[in-house]
């Protein structure tokens, strides 16, 4: 009897699938239709449109990013390629996706009406090992990110904690904190990078790899402006410990475990102790006596870190420990300008009529000390229109992050679509510095989005386009700027809560790109000349990339003699 009856079965079953199937199917297809009818509409007063998915539970699950998270993201027919606001279901989540010049431009100036705190409170608990104490009170400051708390907020001021930190940031790297952090920066990149001129020589020395040898010559050098030595002194392997936990921060934002991931912990643990370590040593031996006219002093390297301390001692649920876990993350956000000094470097020496366009703006403005130190003024670098530009193009092409925002106590009007307060907002920078709509792309296309060519942010004054730097000349000299592109170019962010740290790092990248060309000839070997990405799931979308190999290179000291 089983047996008559299981065919009949199988078959039914069969036929429900084939028809639940259709039914699926009929209903994706009405919605991609609305969608595709949305998107040619100019505006509306409504919520934006779901993005369409067949399967219900499962919504708009991106399984295709977990192998190519970059071609996911710049796939024409997915989610965040929409040109109006969209809302994204995946499984039982669901957020809104801000894409195009104008909304994006619409986002950045409405977004004081947002607040970071979940996210914020996100990272520093899955990535820098904040305790559970600590992080509870993120769950209670309910301030807002305004000088006036929201009113009906019962926090006390001292536990303003997301108000009272991006203030701290604020002073520090756009007010009073920016000229002696900067000081020291420059002075300390200046000598290191002397330093490593008098040990290369005049006869070709090989380096595996030219990106390390960059950015471990800058991180030291910011390390140290930062924190002052004892940070690296007292901790001999932190360089290394740095950058092993730079390229594992994915395994801990993806909550991989750490019984599957020990040597990422392990590595993560390290920075953790060794910033640790260095703060009891500046408890232990800092005095008023030890600082400075501007507030820098050897043990805390300046203010920021030391008045921090008191900062976050007044705090519920902070001690010792908590605060290496925040002040490592102020550490290590410098990554980014690092990583973008080297590649901007690479790209450099890697074609000659660029490297030779980058010296002449450099080589004009560069001063002999009397130690014979080759110095530079910023404001002078500042004004160079391809060393900016390289700068500019640098970020454009190699900065892959996500841009989150977050609607607090009112919903968010972007261009009279309304997002809904407590509705994640999400916009990759790697869809706005790719859309070859917006781009100059060359006369013919030549330069597509995806290489590196400092014209896209290139003005010259004769009519005619100027396809190569190669034409620059002390007669048609090219202006820079990036006002033209407010919404496309977008490496900081914008509104409010823009990157505080973006004046340094424009600073930072510049002085090294162009103490590097003023001081080094290199020749880039055959096998890094084409080196890419590493647009992994565990590389990709953290901020400038991180490149997938080495670059091995042959470095000399510059003949100076006819500069």
């Amino acid at each position: 009897m089983f047996w008559n009856i299981l065919p009949l079965n199988i078959n039914s079953l069969g036929a429900l699938l084939l028809v639940l199937s259709v039914a699926l199917w009929r209903q994706y297809t009405a919605r991609r239709e609305s969608f595709v009818a949305y998107k040619k509409r100019e505006n509306s007063k409504d919520a934006p449109l779901t993005f369409p998915y067949v399967v219900p539970l499962l919504g708009s699950l991106p399984i295709a990013y977990l192998w190519s998270p970059k071609a996911f993201v710049l796939n024409p027919n997915n989610f965040f390629q929409s040109a109006h606001p969209v809302q994204v279901k995946i499984l039982t989540q669901e957020f809104y996706v801000i894409g195009g010049p104008e909304n994006v431009k619409a986002l950045f100036k409405n977004s004081w009406a947002c607040t970071s705190i979940p996210f914020v409170k996100f990272a520093l608990g899955h990535a820098f090992g904040l305790p559970a104490k600590a992080l509870s009170l993120f769950d209670k400051d309910d301030s807002g990110g305004g000088s006036v708390p929201h009113p009906g907020s019962r926090v006390e001021a001292r536990n303003r904690i997301d108000y009272n930190v991006h203030q701290s940031l604020i002073r520090f790297l756009e007010g009073k904190g920016l000229p002696p952090f900067w000081n020291r920066f420059a002075d300390n990149v200046t000598k290191q990078l002397h330093s490593l001129h008098d040990r290369v020589g005049s006869d070709w020395d090989y380096h595996a790899d030219l990106m390390k040898v960059v950015g471990d010559e800058a991180t030291t050098s910011i390390i140290n402006a930062l924190c002052g030595p004892y940070l690296l002194s007292l901790n001999p392997s932190f360089l290394q410990d740095y950058w092993d936990f730079d390229r594992n921060l994915q395994t801990y934002l993806q909550g991989i475990p750490w019984f599957l991931a020990p040597k990422a912990y392990a590595a993560r643990k390290r920075v953790l102790d060794a910033v640790k370590i260095w703060q009891q040593h500046a408890r232990d031996h800092y005095s008023d006596a030890a600082m400075g006219a501007d507030g820098d002093d050897p043990f805390w390297g300046g203010s920021f870190f030391r008045e921090r301390q008191n900062m976050f001692l007044e705090m519920d649920g902070f001690d010792y420990a908590a605060i290496a876990s925040q002040d490592f993350g102020a550490i290590w956000a410098a990554r980014n300008s690092i990583s973008a000094a080297s590649w901007a470097i690479f790209d450099i020496y890697r074609d000659p009529e660029l490297l030779a366009s980058v010296r002449a703006e450099v080589d004009a403005c560069a001063l002999k000390d009397a130690d014979g130190c080759i110095r530079f003024d910023i404001e002078q670098l500042l004004r160079l229109p391809i060393l900016q530009a390289v700068y500019a193009e640098t970020l454009r092409l190699r900065m892959h992050f996500y841009i989150i925002r977050m609607p607090d106590k009112v919903d968010m009007n972007i261009r009279d679509w309304i997002i809904p307060r407590q509705k994640v907002i999400v916009t990759p920078t790697t869809v706005a510095h790719m859309d070859a709509n917006v781009w100059n792309t060359g006369s013919n296309n030549e330069h597509p989005v995806d290489r590196f060519w400092v014209g896209r942010f290139l003005k010259y004054p004769s009519k005619e386009a100027h396809d190569d730097v190669q034409s620059y000349d002390s007669t048609s000299s090219p202006t820079f700027s990036t006002k033209e592109l407010e919404g496309s170019w977008i490496p900081y962010g914008g509104g409010p809560r823009q990157c505080p740290g973006r004046h340094f790092a424009k600073r930072q990248i510049l002085l090294t790109i162009a103490l590097m060309v003023s001081l080094f000839d290199c020749e880039i070997l055959e096998e890094g000349k084409n080196l890419q990405e590493d647009f992994s799931l565990m590389g990709f979308g953290s901020g400038v990339s991180h490149p997938a190999g080495k670059v091995p290179a042959r470095i000399r000291q510059r003949d100076r003699g006819d500069v």
